[in-house]
């Protein structure tokens, strides 16, 4: 199970592959996959916001991400 991050880092994770983060348009941002055209939304307090396990997670299942993705090096 991965560890909590900061939001920031998710978005920059996730941008490698190919997913976007989306404001506007409702009430919570989301992460958005152009290509399948799947999204995830996520609680958002700013960039410095703690992205919590389980919405990790969610992320890996949903955009069938690596299971170490989110791992520190």
């Amino acid at each position: 199970m991965p560890k909590n991050l900061e939001l920031r880092k998710v978005i920059k994770i996730l941008k490698k592959y190919g997913i976007i983060y989306v404001t506007g348009k409702g009430r919570h941002p989301k992460f958005y996959d152009p290509e399948t055209k799947k999204s995830y939304p996520i609680k958002s307090h700013g960039n410095k916001t703690t992205v919590l396990s389980y919405a990790l997670n969610d992320l890996i299942e949903k955009f069938d991400l690596p299971a170490n993705v989110f791992e520190r090096k």
